[in-house]
């Protein structure tokens, strides 16, 4: 017996002396992508100051816009889930690391206990007594299981660090795009105006011409139309504008309207001084938070496999207890006892049908769904950056071409309403000029519109600098293990 007892400790010792020792299944091991070294379109110049501020939403020269950031930066509700989602996980994580942890208890208990003789003297005995103990339960990391959830419960922690700043540079891109439509809506506006203004003049000098014989009805009515017609847009251009000032309002997690009264004030589209460093596709790896979150997924499901494979084996537990008791307070004799005793336990499944093979698998499709999204991931990153990079040098050549439009279009319509008050031409001719004057006038703001936006669809597709994840980690007390 005393063989058998030396036997089991024996090989509950070398158990022991195993854990921590090895880890089964894969080692993580980051995924080597074959990158073009470079974009397929010629990355353009767009600031003067394009790499030394890697924050570029902070040197915008609009302080209205600024202040909007900030807020948003403050009070947006996606960041704030996103931040509780961090906190969710890091509790997570704590819990996974303390129930790997040696588990303890503790007891107390107390008695009181009366006895009286059957016999003729009927003596009585008080025995007052209590009791105290200390349990503990550990059970041994032999294959590395418990060390492979915690990996996974840390990667999956850091991802939802790098899910957050994502959600900052989404954010920060909606409330710039939307503050750009509002005042691209606006600036549309005021040429609708002032086209307008001057169509009124076209129409009155009509009426004059009329009324002296030297136009006709039709003259009249055709230039009245085409007032009716520019003033027929300007609600839709306002209600375009609302919209954009209540998004905006959402974005920075106010109640729509809240910034009406400063908003409505007319500015024109917003300038910054610095651009984000464009760099190579492989550098999305570092600069895209999103990137970055899918290979922590990765990294998760891939700590998962091991944690699955570990249920294959046997496990080990040890259990001690040590218990202090005292007995006789009263008439009888005081008796102190003290007991300590500790055991070891290996736990291991037979038979489960298939059970923990099949969640290997699982753990391992999972894995390979896990890194499919993280290419998928990175390919849709540099796709964005492309895509920006051809919208922005389209946007460019737009512009230029229209500004040279409107130019001539000014011009012909000058020339036209000068001949047309000199008798030389006809009325439809200062219509027709007008008219293309307008609708050039309007393609320019729209374009001027569409460049900005292309302009910030690239910062954002650029990603954040690391040190922005660095610096709000560090605010946070959150450490970047795999950052």
């Amino acid at each position: 017996m005393q063989v058998k007892r030396l036997s089991a400790l024996s090989c509950a010792v070398m158990l022991i002396g195993l854990a921590g020792c090895q880890s089964v299944g894969p080692d993580y091991a980051a995924p080597k992508f074959d990158l073009i070294g470079a974009y397929t379109p010629e990355i353009p110049v767009i600031a003067n100051n394009p790499a030394d501020q890697a924050r570029w939403w902070e040197t915008t020269t609009d302080p209205v816009l600024d202040a909007l950031i900030k807020e948003g930066i403050t009070n947006n509700i996606d960041l704030k889930i996103a931040i509780s989602r961090i906190r969710a996980a890091a509790a997570t994580a704590r819990g996974v690391r303390g129930e790997n942890g040696l588990e303890v208890g503790a007891s107390v208990d107390g008695s009181a206990e009366r006895r009286t003789s059957s016999r003729v003297d009927g003596n009585r005995v008080d025995d007052l007594g209590y009791g105290a103990g200390i349990d503990l339960s550990w059970t041994a990391d032999v294959w590395g299981g418990e060390a492979r959830e915690e990996q996974a419960a840390e990667a999956d922690y850091l991802e939802q660090v790098y899910l957050r700043e994502d959600v900052y540079r989404v954010m920060i891109g909606d409330i710039i795009r939307n503050y750009i439509e509002l005042r691209g809506s606006q600036k549309r506006q005021e040429l609708l105006r002032s086209s307008l203004d001057l169509q009124r003049q076209t129409s009155n000098i009509v009426q004059v011409r009329q009324q002296t014989g030297l136009a006709s009805e039709l003259d009249l009515s055709r230039a009245r139309a085409e007032v009716s017609d520019i003033e027929s847009s300007l609600p839709a251009l306002q209600t375009d504008i609302d919209r954009s000032i209540n998004a905006i309002s959402i974005l920075v997690g106010a109640q729509p309207g809240t910034h009406r009264d400063v908003l409505l004030d007319v500015s024109p589209l917003p300038e910054f001084q610095s651009a984000p460093p464009i760099g190579i596709p492989a550098d999305l790896l570092r600069r895209r938070p999103d990137v970055r979150a899918a290979e922590l997924a990765l990294i998760s499901a891939t700590a998962q496999i091991g944690v699955e494979t570990a249920t294959l084996y046997p496990e080990l537990s040890l259990d001690g207890s040590l218990a202090f008791g005292v007995t006789g307070y009263g008439t009888g004799p005081i008796i102190r006892t003290a007991m300590a005793a500790i055991g070891a336990l290996i736990d291991a499944t037979l038979y489960d049908g298939g059970l923990r093979r099949s969640n290997i698998t699982v753990a391992e499709e999972e894995a390979e769904q896990a890194f499919l999204t993280y290419r998928k991931t990175l390919l849709a990153a540099i796709e964005e950056v492309e895509s920006a990079i051809y919208g922005y040098v389209g946007a460019v050549q737009q512009r230029d071409s229209l500004i040279a439009s409107v130019s001539y279009h000014s011009d012909a319509f000058e020339q036209s309403r000068v001949r047309y008050v000199q008798g030389l031409s006809n009325f439809l001719d200062v219509l027709d000029s007008q008219r293309s004057l307008t609708t050039s006038q309007q393609s320019l703001a729209d374009a001027e519109t569409d460049l900005e936006l292309e302009t910030i669809n690239l910062y954002s597709a650029v990603g954040l600098s690391v040190e922005d994840v660095e610096r709000y980690a560090n605010q946070e007390g959150i450490d970047l293990v795999n950052g």
